[in-house]
């Protein structure tokens, strides 16, 4: 698989709007060279339950297939104790995958491969250097109190627009391993929460139309909604159904599965 096999058109855009970032490049370099990601590291280490082939050889094995399919370089895969439905991918020179406790509990084999499969497609479009500026950038402003948003605002925000559109990305890598269908009832178990949902899993596909419609019926909607996202690192998961829906019938996803 290659990155423009799934490159969502918005996501690229996003990118090419943060390297025209005033001092962009050069704030790039500053962060590989602190080795910040090592941090990471060591925290997953000290306290995450590494996957291996001895350690929850199972989900091992589904990693290793999803690396496979997707074709990189397998990174590091860790399990991490959150109820809540989740998972990320951090690091440029080593790279790293973990998955919370809850997604690892609530979703069947397919969806759990699903999800690692989002996180290998964010390794194989090379979100994974703008992740970890994104959330250097985060920590070192909430955590340490070195920066401040509004000392790399523009940039920041730039960061955050693309992380919603680097999902769609994602999301097609998904699709493109585990099949269109099964992603869409990830999708549904991320949204509820819940371990057993109804078979109808285009439901979300539907909340996404009714979303667009409410937000076309007013303008002050429209604006009310952009302006409560503006400041979302992820975008909202009825969209992103909608948005693979539409894939699905589309060449790409074809060539891709078929």
């Amino acid at each position: 698989m290659k990155a423009t096999d799934i490159m969502h058109p918005e996501d690229a855009k996003a990118i090419q709007m943060i390297k025209s970032v005033p001092g962009c490049e050069q704030l790039i370099r500053v962060f590989m060279k602190l080795g910040y990601e090592a941090q990471y590291r060591g925290e997953n280490l000290a306290n995450h339950i590494k996957v291996t082939l001895k350690s929850f050889s199972e989900i091992y094995r589904l990693f290793k297939e999803v690396v496979a399919r997707v074709g990189i370089r397998e990174p590091e895969l860790y399990i991490y104790n959150d109820p809540e439905i989740n998972a990320y991918t951090y690091g440029e020179t080593n790279t790293f995958v973990a998955i919370s406790s809850g997604a690892v509990e609530r979703m069947n084999k397919d969806e759990l491969k699903g999800i690692l499969a989002h996180e290998c497609g964010h390794i194989l479009c090379k979100h994974t250097l703008y992740m970890t500026i994104w959330r250097t950038l985060q920590d070192m402003g909430a955590l340490l109190g070195v920066v401040h948003r509004t000392m790399f605002a523009p940039l920041y925000l730039a960061l955050q627009y693309w992380s919603r559109k680097a999902e769609l990305s994602a999301d097609r890598c998904a699709a493109v391993v585990v099949g269109e269908e099964t992603f869409q009832s990830a999708l549904v178990k991320l949204a509820s929460g819940l371990k057993e949902t109804t078979r109808r899993m285009r439901g979300l596909v539907e909340q996404g139309k009714q979303y667009e419609a409410f937000k076309r019926s007013s303008l002050w909607y429209r604006v009310q909604q952009e302006y409560r996202c503006m400041f979302y690192s992820y975008l909202q998961l009825c969209t992103r159904a909608l948005e693979l829906d539409r894939w699905r019938v589309s060449y790409g996803y074809s060539r891709q599965v078929g």
